[in-house]
């Protein structure tokens, strides 16, 4: 009993700690897009973007929560739904497609800068995330609306019944903190979740399943495991971790590169994916699809490195100087 009472107020700690700094994301997010659609300017942001959205099947409104995810992240752009689908009814279809952007290409600013430090180039890692990103939402919304599927209204568990612009701000402020309400418990289970398959051995069994599919892609032994971490946990673990061996001369540079890309593409897919299902999307897009366009997109680039010269990489594709040890002192891995 002991041993469950410490794990569970450890978890909760926590999940307590993370909320909070959730919270100073959210709310100020959800102050500004509330304020935005009351004075106007989320309906002239979506008429600007209606046909950029159109193209892969969203509501205009779309751009609103998009644009707050490539600038903030998951949580920021769950803060603009809950706002925004208080007015516009979006399809689990819908979500989906976007739930994929969304998982894709987020909290560029930082995540970006983790991967620049790295020495991956900033701005084709950039590019490739939001080509991924696009690339999906035109295939899956090709498929959903191809297959007239997933047509009912999503269920997305933090937002509130109580509408948005014209009610009072009590109001608004009684229904926002129903919405974080629920964010906290979906927080709660997810941190959860991620201990307790740590403690079962799943993390460490999808880790040793998944490096020899790595390792054909050019990722080397020593990159294998760092590179599954990110992709299970997230770029902030598998990137620290990566720039810590860089920095022993550990990994070569076409292994951080191949690792890198693909874990810009293909991260956090435990946490991110059950996030963004809880936001209503459908597992066949924001799970199984996400790495299958992972996979294939990740494919030709490999190949591509690999068969580069070193001379030609190390001198359009790999910033050295990023890294404190040249690729000639790294060990095999």
């Amino acid at each position: 009993m002991k041993i469950l009472y410490a794990a569970l107020n450890k978890i909760i700690k926590e999940s307590l700690v993370v909320y909070w700094s959730l919270l100073k994301i959210m709310v100020p997010v959800m102050i500004i897009v509330e304020i935005g659609v009351r004075l106007g300017l989320v309906e002239l942001i979506s008429d600007f973007f209606e046909p950029a959205m159109s193209f892969f099947g969203l509501p205009a409104e779309s751009a609103v929560i998009l644009a707050t995810n490539f600038l903030v992240g998951l949580y920021g752009a769950g803060a603009a739904l809950v706002t925004i689908s208080q007015t516009v009814t979006f399809s689990v279809a819908d979500i989906s497609v976007l739930g994929g952007i969304i998982l894709f290409a987020h909290s560029l600013p930082i995540e970006q800068t983790i991967i620049k430090k790295t020495g991956t180039p900033l701005l084709f890692s950039t590019f490739t995330r939001l080509a991924a990103a696009f690339i999906y939402a035109w295939i899956f919304h090709k498929i959903y609306s191809g297959l007239d599927i997933l047509n009912e209204p999503a269920t997305i568990l933090i937002a509130t019944d109580i509408g948005t612009g014209e009610q009072s701000w009590i109001d608004w402020v009684l229904s926002s903190a129903i919405g974080l309400f629920w964010v906290f418990l979906i927080l709660l289970f997810l941190i959860a979740l991620l201990h307790v398959l740590e403690v079962i051995g799943v993390t460490a069994a999808l880790t040793r399943m998944m490096t020899p599919t790595l390792r054909l892609l050019g990722v080397g032994p020593n990159a294998a495991p760092l590179t599954m971490i990110g992709i299970l946990l997230g770029i902030g673990f598998g990137g620290a971790l990566i720039i810590r061996e860089i920095e022993k001369g550990a990994l070569k540079p076409k292994s951080i590169f191949i690792s890198m890309i693909f874990m810009g593409y293909c991260h956090s897919m435990i946490e991110d994916t059950l996030l963004v299902m809880a936001f209503g999307g459908h597992w066949s897009g924001v799970l199984v699809g996400r790495i299958v366009i992972s996979i294939l997109l990740i494919i030709p680039i490999s190949i591509m490195v690999i068969r580069m010269s070193d001379e030609t990489f190390l001198k359009y594709w790999f910033h050295e100087k990023r890294i404190n040890r040249s690729s000639s002192d790294a060990k095999a891995d």
